[in-house]
């Protein structure tokens, strides 16, 4: 998902219909630097280690490519003789391939009381939970897919989260003064 500037839209392709809601997770683990003498948490004690940027999304339109991508495999034509025509299959694959990462993947949801999106994206999403589904009488396959965020080559050594947060503008009340 990507800004474009010219046209003041929002531009990417859909990962399909969604059912009971997302979630994202954006976790950080910092490691405390023992000092002696210092017996409480001090301000510039704690380092960053590292940061991590998940989205589950539970997917209801399911279709080729979100299978692929659950299982990190490849969408091929079934041959005549393994299945009627018009058929795709979808297999496994041996190795995991740079070509694999969706460049970013994006959540868009609105500003509650507004139509104002607010839009997460992650870089270099990689599903990493493979594929799991539960079929039920009267009610549509949702398989739940968890894409991870990865840094890519140019930002390794910079430690900086591969996620954003484009958060709109919030048309604020005037201050009301405070008697007293």
């Amino acid at each position: 998902m990507e800004y474009d500037s010219l046209t003041k839209t929002w531009k990417g392709e859909l990962l399909g219909a969604t059912h009971d809601g997302n979630k994202i997770t954006i976790e950080q683990e910092y490691r405390k630097i023992e000092v002696d003498g210092v017996f409480v948490d001090a301000v510039g004690q704690k380092v960053l280690q590292t940061s991590k940027a998940m989205l589950e999304v539970n997917v209801k339109e399911i279709t080729a490519e979100n299978l692929r991508l659950a299982i990190n495999g490849t969408v091929r034509e079934a041959g005549e003789d393994e299945a009627p025509e018009g058929y795709q299959v979808i297999e496994g694959k041996g190795k995991l391939e740079n070509t694999d990462y969706i460049k970013n993947l994006g959540l868009v949801g609105t500003l509650t009381g507004s139509e104002q999106p607010i839009i997460i994206i992650l870089d270099n999403a990689l599903c990493t939970s493979g594929l799991e589904g539960e079929t039920k009488d009267d009610d549509e396959l949702v398989i739940t897919m968890e894409f991870e965020a990865h840094a890519d080559a140019e930002n390794v050594s910079n430690r900086k989260l591969p996620c954003r947060i484009y958060f709109p503008p919030v048309a604020t009340e005037p201050e009301t003064p405070v008697e007293g």
